[in-house]
C-alpha cells in the first residue's frame, strides 16, 4: 500500500427537497463539486441521501448527471433512507454512465465493491432497502483486497447501545471490528468524528446549512506513512 489519496467525502444532499428549496439543494450541490474540483480530489464519496425523496422530477437527475461529469476522478455512492433502493427508488430509474464511466453506484442489499486499482483502493458499500432495525448497514463487510486501502460506505444511524430500538443501526464494536481503514457514514446531518479501533470513522454532516451545525464536507487524507486523517471543509455557500 504505497499510493497517498485524498478524498471529498459528503452526505445527505437532499437534491429536490422542497423545504428547504430546490435552488438551495441544487446549488448546495454545485458548490461540493466545486470543492472536489478545488481539492483536486483522487476520489469523491456520497453516503447516502443524495436526493431527499425518490419522486424526484428529471431536472434533478439530470442536474446530478451534469455535475458528476465534471468530476475527473472516480465518484463512489450510496443509497440512503431518503432514496432506498424500494420498488419506487430512483436508483432504477437512474443510469450513472450518463455522467460518466467513472461514477459507481453500490446498490445491492447485501453490499457490493469497487476495486480502483489505479488508486489502490478497494470501495464497499450497501444499498438500503428499508430503513427499519433489522437493517444492518455494516453487516457483511468484506476482507482486505490484496494491499488496496479498504474503505467502507453505511448510512444509518450511530449508537453505543447495540440494543437501541432505532433503524439502520452502526455501533462501536462494528465499527472497531470492521477492518476498514475510512468508514464514510451518512444519515446524521452534523460533522461528527466516530472512529473506533482502527478504523477512522465520520460522518461528514449535511453541505446545506439548512440544518444546524451542517455545512461541510470532510477532507479524508490516506498517506501510506502517517495514517488515515479528516478534517471539516466549509462550504462557501450563500444562497
Amino acid at each position: 500500500m504505497n499510493t497517498h489519496l485524498r478524498i471529498v467525502h459528503t452526505s445527505d444532499v437532499h437534491l429536490d427537497n422542497s423545504s428547504q428549496g430546490d435552488h438551495h439543494s441544487a446549488e448546495t450541490f454545485r458548490r461540493v463539486v466545486d470543492t472536489v474540483l478545488s481539492e483536486e480530489a483522487d476520489l469523491f464519496l456520497i453516503a447516502g441521501d443524495l436526493f431527499d425523496h425518490n419522486r424526484v422530477k428529471q431536472h434533478a437527475v439530470d442536474l446530478v448527471y451534469e455535475e458528476l461529469a465534471r468530476v475527473p476522478c472516480p465518484v463512489v455512492l450510496i443509497p440512503g433512507n431518503h432514496d432506498c433502493v424500494a420498488d419506487d427508488s430512483v436508483y432504477h430509474r437512474i443510469d450513472f454512465s450518463e455522467a460518466g464511466s467513472h461514477v459507481h453506484a453500490l446498490t445491492r442489499e447485501h453490499g457490493n465493491r469497487v476495486m480502483l486499482d489505479e488508486l489502490h483502493a478497494t470501495v464497499w458499500g450497501k444499498g438500503m432497502v428499508e430503513h427499519e432495525p433489522e437493517n444492518k448497514p455494516l453487516a457483511g463487510v468484506p476482507e482486505r483486497h490484496e494491499d488496496h486501502w479498504h474503505i467502507g460506505m453505511a448510512h444509518g444511524y450511530f449508537v453505543e447501545d447495540a440494543q437501541s430500538e432505532r433503524s439502520s443501526l452502526i455501533t462501536p464494536s462494528e465499527i472497531a471490528e470492521s477492518g476498514l481503514d475510512y468508514l464514510a457514514l451518512g444519515h446524521v446531518h452534523v460533522y461528527m468524528d466516530v472512529s473506533r479501533g482502527n478504523t477512522r470513522a465520520c460522518y461528514p454532516g449535511s453541505p446545506s446549512r439548512q440544518y444546524a451545525g451542517s455545512g461541510c464536507v470532510v477532507r479524508v487524507t490516506l498517506d501510506p506513512g502517517r495514517g488515515v486523517h479528516f478534517e471539516p471543509l466549509y462550504i462557501d455557500l450563500d444562497c
